[in-house]
């Protein structure tokens, strides 16, 4: 049973490993293209860069995902020319709030680093933010113009949707991983999962080193010793070198996505799931072990906007809320439309901080001003959530809760209107 067990691991190392290397290719290939553009084309305007990043580099299809392009970890694009960031193109095309780490101690040590190493990507991360709070990688790269430094150019990668997109968790159902990279010069590091897979004492676990550019990162995985009975099983299911299984899921699944998105289930305008089938598949993921969220995301008074502005105008603002909503969650959740009305099925979160992230993200997303057919429209929002987690998996449970917590929040709102209501302000101090 031991050599099954260390077999078993060897097998997940080698394909855990080799599937991260890939998918980093990408991030390094997307900052390549973007530097020969800029290189290419040093007195490019804003907007011509921008349509470069969101055409080329930016296209989100799932379909690419068996291809190993999917490029949903893609946080922002940065171009800082003579070293002065003037565009930073996000995928949710708003001004990412982390730019300062480029300026900062740390960033100027990378950036001479970048102007010495001016054909590689300079790696800087994992990095928590501060004002965000997400953990991003930040790549950078030299750009030179007729052999004059120009500035650079950076990528900023998602690290936990990163993994999400290599499918690797903090724990599955037959082994445990970790992470380990130096956040700075090497001096101090950032591990994901549980550090003590890393302890040379540990005969249990197995260990890898990987570098993007000069950057190390230390891979650790240890075998759940009370699944070792189906370790011959994972090691058929996780084994990347069978080609033709892989192609032939792959030609099912985009068989069966086109055919869906031809069927009467999918809403053609803002291209989610209608209520039927979203309620449908909502039902049969409860069924299975993993846990799920659920949102639902109701727009005020959007009547008002097909009335003062017209269908047309209405149609392209729940186009533009579509467009956001799947830009803030992750490419396996699935969104539905109901009217003004949107729900979304978060599938496999950890935790229920992910679902308040979510709710955060959503919120935050949604709050931008929306620019269409030359209206300036800003919409009030409200966002009630649940998951099985707090509910279990009863559906009824979990859109009760779910409807509470969207009360709710529109209690909260009320509220806040009355505190800038002069006339409610005035009565309440006659009181």
């Amino acid at each position: 049973m031991v050599s099954k067990n260390n077999l078993a691991s060897i097998e997940r190392m080698k394909n855990v490993s080799n599937d991260m290397v890939r998918d980093y290719d990408i991030i390094f290939q997307n900052t390549n293209k973007l530097a020969k553009f800029i290189q290419n084309n040093p007195n490019a305007e804003t907007k011509k860069i921008e349509s470069f990043i969101g055409k080329v580099l930016m296209p989100r299809d799932l379909a690419l995902f068996f291809n190993r392009k999917n490029t949903d970890f893609v946080h922002s694009y940065v171009i800082a020319k003579d070293d002065i960031i003037s565009l930073v193109y996000s995928n949710q095309k708003v001004d990412a709030n982390d730019i300062s780490i480029f300026t900062n101690e740390e960033g100027e040590y990378y950036k001479r680093l970048a102007r010495t190493n001016s054909d590689e990507v300079i790696v800087q991360g994992p990095v928590l933010s501060q004002n965000s709070h997400e953990v991003l990688v930040y790549n950078r790269q030299a750009v030179y113009v007729n052999g004059q430094y120009w500035g650079y150019v950076a990528l900023c990668a998602d690290f936990y949707k990163y993994l999400e997109c290599i499918r690797l968790n903090v724990s599955d159902d037959y082994f445990e991983y970790a992470i380990r990279s130096s956040i700075y010069k090497g001096t101090s590091d950032y591990i994901w999962g549980d550090a003590s897979l890393f302890r040379k004492k540990n005969k249990l676990s197995r260990q890898k080193s990987l570098f993007f550019g000069k950057q190390r990162w230390d891979l650790a995985l240890k075998a759940k010793t009370d699944e070792i009975k189906s370790l011959r099983l994972n090691c058929i299911l996780l084994c990347s070198g069978s080609a033709l299984v892989t192609y032939l899921f792959a030609f099912l699944f985009i068989g069966r996505m086109f055919m869906y998105r031809a069927s009467e289930s999918i809403d053609s305008l803002t291209n989610t799931l209608h209520h039927r089938p979203f309620l449908s598949l909502l039902s049969k993921v409860l069924k299975d072990k993993h846990e799920h969220g659920l949102l639902i995301i109701e727009i005020l008074n959007f009547k008002q906007v097909n009335s003062i502005y017209g269908y047309e105008t209405g149609d392209s603002v729940l186009k533009e809320i579509s467009s956001r909503l799947k830009a803030t969650v992750a490419y396996n959740d699935r969104l539905s439309r109901v009217g003004g009305e949107f729900m979304v099925l978060k599938r496999n979160i950890r935790t229920t901080i992910d679902m308040e992230r979510t709710v955060s993200e959503t919120r935050e997303a949604l709050s931008k001003i929306i620019y269409v057919n030359s209206f300036a429209i800003n919409l009030k929002v409200l966002v009630g959530s649940s998951n099985t987690i707090e509910t279990g998996k009863d559906l009824k449970t979990l859109f009760q809760v779910a409807n509470m917590r969207l009360d709710e929040d529109k209690i909260n709102l009320l509220s806040e209107k009355d505190k800038t209501d002069p006339v409610k302000q005035e009565a309440k101090a006659m009181l």
